[in-house]
């Protein structure tokens, strides 16, 4: 649809109202339940903003896309990892579009930590199965025993995020799959914090 400019002593019809003034305005709903209730069909290109969780998302035309303004909380499930008494565990995303940037910060608890193998942390969005190749992340593991802190990298599947420690024993570093004793033995108190960017679905 074009933009109108509107003349003084032009008659307003309402096709123009809904076309020019009711389609191409940010209409303001409390949640994705009242938004469907009241558009029914929508049309290509039409703007909405959420209160009840501050998302500006716009209609592709098939399907509203998200555009975040601030960072969302959500509580990643894990594979391999149980986490012990008094872990902590902090996971922000942000959606512009289908670009998801997320952050996870991850402690073990004071009693029966366990690491079993390989971590899996579940995605706030799944990741387009094409492109999850093209994801960027970096990690950081830490040993309160030792005292240390080992870099790495995160790999992706469609639904999770896994962490990648870095092998310097050759000449040339390369990645190696993170485990219960690589980059260290995980024991109480060791953490963990990645933050990846990647294209949702």
């Amino acid at each position: 649809m074009a933009y109108q400019e509107f003349v003084s002593g032009t008659p307003a019809l309402a096709s123009d109202i809904n076309t020019y003034l009711m389609n191409q305005s940010v209409m303001v709903f409390t949640n994705s339940t009242a938004r469907d209730a009241a558009l029914t069909a929508p049309n290509e290109g039409m703007v909405v903003y959420l209160t009840a969780t501050d998302h500006f998302q716009v209609y592709n035309g098939s399907a509203w896309v998200t555009f975040d303004i601030g960072w969302n909380a959500w509580t990643p499930t894990f594979t391999n990892l149980t986490q012990g008494t008094g872990a902590v565990t902090q996971a922000y995303y942000a959606r512009i579009g289908k670009t998801i940037v997320a952050q996870v910060y991850v402690t073990m608890g004071t009693t029966a930590p366990t690491v079993s193998g390989q971590i899996g942390i579940s995605l706030p969005v799944n990741a387009a199965s094409a492109n999850r190749s093209l994801a960027v992340g970096s990690a950081l593991m830490r040993d309160s025993v030792g005292g240390r802190s080992y870099s790495g990298t995160v790999f992706l599947s469609t639904t999770e995020a896994k962490m990648q420690a870095i092998n310097a024993a050759a000449t040339y570093s390369y990645q190696t799959t993170q485990t219960g004793s690589i980059p260290h033995t995980w024991a109480a108190n060791d953490y963990f914090s990645f933050t990846i960017m990647y294209q949702g679905v």
